[in-house]
């Protein structure tokens, strides 16, 4: 039985960073004490009702931990940050099942990033997303940087509801300002 627990009451806090570091690319995540330091503020805050509120989740299956899914919520929106499945529990359908046990708890619109389609793993990336009916949007999207050196990555934003191109651009504004940080 697949369980998402958060990262502050899980029993595998040290499998989370591995993967987490492990999974991305460094130009497409934060150090991960900046992760400790969203968790704190989250922990330690009450935000107005468009702040975002960022979590760290653990999937086990049983006792033993399979993956990690960040995600941010927002006012009629939930981000989803990075989610992963450690590198030797793939293609067992274990990403499909821990994400859909996330999106079955969502009613609001879902977002995520991915990248463009250009190797064989982003290419199933962009399949396992779709075969869960999210929207490829055409728009261009950037990511900002993650350690202001300005250096951006081309990326596509997937969606559970199709956007149009004002939805689209105020998701990306309120991204660029709450997540990256881009004012």
């Amino acid at each position: 039985m697949i369980t998402l627990t958060n990262l502050a009451e899980s029993d595998h806090p040290h499998f989370a960073q591995n993967l987490f570091e492990e999974a991305f690319p460094e130009q497409e995540r934060p150090p991960f004490s900046t992760i400790r330091q969203r968790m704190a503020a989250t922990e330690s805050t009450t935000t107005h009702k468009n702040a975002g509120k960022f979590h760290f989740l653990v999937a086990t299956n049983g006792d033993e931990p399979v993956g990690i899914l960040t995600y941010w919520t927002f006012e009629d929106l939930v981000y989803v940050e990075h989610f992963a499945i450690d590198e030797e529990l793939r293609n067992q359908g274990l990403g499909k099942a821990v994400f859909l046990n996330f999106l079955s708890q969502q009613q609001e619109q879902v977002v995520l990033e991915i990248e463009l389609p250009n190797t064989e793993e982003a290419d199933h990336r962009l399949e396992f997303y779709a075969s869960m009916g999210f929207f490829q949007n055409p728009q261009p999207y950037e990511q900002p940087s993650y350690h202001n050196d300005g250096r951006t990555v081309p990326m596509i934003l997937m969606s559970k509801y199709e956007l149009d191109d004002d939805e689209f651009c105020e998701i990306r504004d309120l991204l660029y300002h709450e997540v990256y940080g881009v004012k």
